[in-house]
């Protein structure tokens, strides 16, 4: 039997762009794509051959397929009311403009210097296009007038046998000023286009021996117009430095600097804090501001030693170190200890850091070994041991990796501009002698908040976390049973060694001198998994297989 009450009821309703009641917000989102191109190859003499080529690419702007979308064409920064206005076709208007520029030049060389067959040197350039994936645009579903909320307090506590359900709501496209409703809808910059990646390599490939080979690859890129989401009614830098002059000791309403923090940079002023609001409204709350405005670069050199199967022996190993900087990596799902907004939605250049895919070294080694014995072999090839030894093989994969980077927060907004900042790095961050080996990251007491009026001194993504070292082998014995009939035992081992990979450190935000929210700051509770998403430890099976 429950007893209780009942104090907050709420519900999110849907309609559609006629005013209509919905019982979900799915929605058919739509999107016409067109692609041209043209290549040529051109053998220019006999041992260098150009090829070359020209592409364009269309992505029309998504739209849903019965107009139930709508996009604000005001500052969302400045005064309201707002008015969200349908889009798509027929209306005349589309969440943001056509690009029709998105053309791909390309072209690459491969030349052998000495005409023997043995050594290429290629080399190669292009621009490439991607698309807006659909989780961007569909989150823009929720906007006014498609998404309503009705809430009901009941005072004193109502039994829940008494509750009724609640009204419908009267959709509106209009967000009245005054409201302080904080409403964060998603919006698109009117400029936002399609991401452009310009790649360029150069590398060359060697037989060393006739069954070795070594290539030797610098590759290289440069990502323009990135997604990057923003605070499109973020606190105003003129208003913040006019309430930082007045929150000084002896001020009128008692506020300090650690007033002007988050929520109160929006509401101060209504709830008697401050002498006026850092933001030109407050009927928008955080407004999810999509734009095309961040940029990136990569740098890696890649080698590569092979060994083709002679003499029952096959070798490669890859060894890769590069380095990938950007201001955004992902518009909504950010790295370890990251937000999906900037810390300061006017200074964009403090977010240009590592990327929070970088991984500087990564070596990986497959090989595979017939063994010399049994039937088909000079040794042990006959009677019984012939067949106990033959058709034994071992292989396996080799991964070794430098970890990911992560970054670590502060429960301060040091720089009024409603987020919290990073912490502040004032002291040695390396863990002390005979810390537990599971604190894979920095050491808590290198660590405070970052003053007030100041950005922190760290960069994105500046720490790294643990690597990873696997060792993937497989046993198999083929064994030829008649002529008609084989039978194949394999026996595999992912992570023979039973080594842990230890997962990204807890990040938990740091709260003073060498404080943070959690005790557990710094430490690793987790191991890295299969990508099956088992368990990292080791795991052993067994397969037979007969063939006929």
């Amino acid at each position: 039997m429950l007893v209780g009450g009942v104090d907050s009821q709420t519900q999110t309703q849907f309609f559609d762009k006629t005013g209509k009641r919905a019982s979900k917000d799915l929605r058919g989102f739509r999107q016409k794509e067109l692609r041209l191109f043209g290549q040529d190859t051109w053998k220019m003499t006999p041992n260098f051959t150009l090829t070359y080529g020209l592409a364009w690419q269309f992505n029309g702007v998504p739209y849903e397929v019965n107009n139930n979308l709508s996009a604000l064409f005001q500052d969302p920064s400045s005064a309201g009311p707002f008015i969200f206005s349908v889009v798509g076709p027929g209306t005349g208007l589309q969440l943001y403009k056509d690009t029709l520029s998105n053309f791909e030049p390309r072209v690459g060389i491969a030349w052998d210097p000495f005409k023997k067959g043995k050594t290429s040197l290629r080399a190669g350039y292009g621009i490439f296009h991607d698309r807006t994936f659909g989780n961007l645009f569909g989150n823009a579903r929720s906007n006014p007038p498609f998404q309503q909320g009705q809430n009901n307090f009941p005072f004193p506590f109502a039994p829940l046998s008494g509750l009724s359900p609640l009204p419908d709501a009267v959709p509106s496209a209009t967000v009245p000023h005054g409201t302080g409703l904080l409403f964060g809808p998603v919006l698109f910059d009117q400029n936002f286009r399609n991401p452009e990646n310009q790649t360029w390599n150069l590398g060359i490939q060697h037989q060393v021996f006739s069954s070795v080979t070594i290539e030797v690859n610098y590759i290289g890129s440069h990502g323009l117009y990135l997604f990057r989401q923003v605070d499109g009614n973020a606190p105003q830098p003129n208003l913040v430095a006019q309430l930082v002059a007045f929150c000084v000791p002896g001020n009128a309403l008692g506020c300090t600097a650690a007033t002007l923090q988050r929520s109160n940079l929006r509401l101060g002023f209504e709830r008697g804090l401050l002498p006026f609001d850092a933001t030109n409204n407050n009927d928008l709350g955080a407004v999810f501001l999509q734009k095309s405005i961040a940029s990136s670069n990569y740098n890696g050199l890649q080698t590569t030693v092979s060994k083709r199967l002679t003499h029952g022996l096959q070798i490669q190993g890859a060894y890769t170190y590069s380095h990938a900087i950007d201001n955004a990596s992902d518009p909504l799902n950010p790295a370890t200890g990251g937000a999906a907004f900037p810390r300061n939605s006017f200074n964009l250049r403090a977010e240009r850091g590592n990327s929070d895919f970088d991984i500087r070294h990564r070596l990986v080694i497959n090989y595979l070994y017939e063994i010399p014995l049994g039937r088909g072999t000079k040794r042990l090839g006959s009677g019984f041991p012939g067949r106990v030894l033959e058709g034994w093989q071992v292989a396996g994969i080799t991964t070794f990796q430098g970890g990911q980077p992560f970054q670590i927060f502060s429960t301060r907004d040091n720089q009024h501009a409603g987020r919290n900042d990073l912490a502040q790095l004032v002291g040695n961050p390396k863990q002390p002698a005979g810390v537990d080996k599971t604190f894979t990251g920095p050491a808590v007491s290198a660590f405070d908040r970052t003053p007030f009026s100041q950005a922190s001194n760290l960069s994105r993504n500046h720490f790294y976390g643990p690597g990873e070292n696997t060792w993937d082998v497989v046993a198999e014995k083929k064994t030829t049973i008649t002529e008609r009939f084989k039978l194949d035992f394999k026996t595999e081992v992912y992570n023979i060694f039973n080594r842990v990979n230890f997962g990204q450190p807890d990040t938990s935000a740091i709260s003073g001198p060498g404080r943070s929210l959690s005790s557990q700051f710094g430490k690793s509770t987790s191991q890295l998994g299969r990508p099956d998403g088992t368990s990292g430890a080791r795991q052993i099976q067994f397969a037979l297989k007969l063939m006929f």
